[in-house]
């Protein structure tokens, strides 16, 4: 690395000073794209970022600036199994928290679509409604001719239930007026009957037995 240092600074007394300025800024100050790690790797090799993150490490504890006291050493192990369990637990817990998100996200869909369901079969009753009421003259004449076949039935069915009545006080009476007459003909006969055997007297009812005898003795055969 040093000698890569002093090659180009033999390289850059040749060059004018802003032809050295350009160059350095194009090779220090532009790095490629990828990172630190990637501007590491180009420039050191695979490992000169491990190797200047372990030396970094390594000066800081020289210098004490690093002091590993116990709450360093657990901060530490905290952060590496913090580390390992995340990525132990990372796919698992993100596809836990995938699943949960789909499931969130396909129920909310399913009840905006039932609420959008309900939206348009409002909408469509709504509409059916407002048609009904184009035809409302027509079921109010409806109506209004049914009411008047009702009052018409209603009337007739009381005429009948009068005429019924009527006829039952009639046919009283015709009846009453036949029991009358059937008692005053059988009284009448009665008194009749009465009247002409207290008529009759002894001579007469043996005169009549006497010509009954005749005529019967007359009709005998000889």
């Amino acid at each position: 690395m040093l000698g890569r240092a002093r090659l180009l600074a033999q390289r850059s007394s040749k060059l004018p000073l802003y032809a050295v300025s350009n160059r350095m800024s194009s090779e220090v100050g532009e790095p490629k794209k990828g990172g630190v790690a990637n501007f590491l790797n180009e420039r050191t090799g695979e490992t000169g970022a491990a190797v200047l993150g372990v030396g970094l490490l390594a000066t800081g504890i020289s210098k004490e600036m690093v002091v590993l006291d116990a709450d360093v050493v657990a901060g530490a192990s905290l952060f590496v199994c913090a580390t390992i369990l995340g990525k132990k637990l990372s796919p698992a817990v993100i596809k836990a928290l995938d699943d949960r998100a789909k499931n969130i996200h396909s129920t909310m869909n399913e009840g905006k679509r039932l609420q959008i369901e309900a939206y348009e079969n409002a909408i469509a009753e709504e509409k059916e409604a407002a048609a009904s009421l184009d035809a409302a003259a027509d079921i109010f004449d409806i109506k209004r001719e049914l009411v008047q076949i009702e009052l018409e039935s209603e009337y007739r069915r009381r005429i009948k239930q009068v005429h019924l009545e009527v006829k039952k006080r009639l046919d009283y009476q015709v009846e009453l007026e036949n029991a009358k007459k059937a008692f005053i003909r059988d009284h009448i006969i009665s008194w009749l009957e009465s009247e002409v055997v207290g008529s009759i007297t002894a001579e007469q009812e043996e005169a009549n037995i006497n010509q009954c005898i005749a005529n019967l003795s007359l009709l005998a055969p000889q």
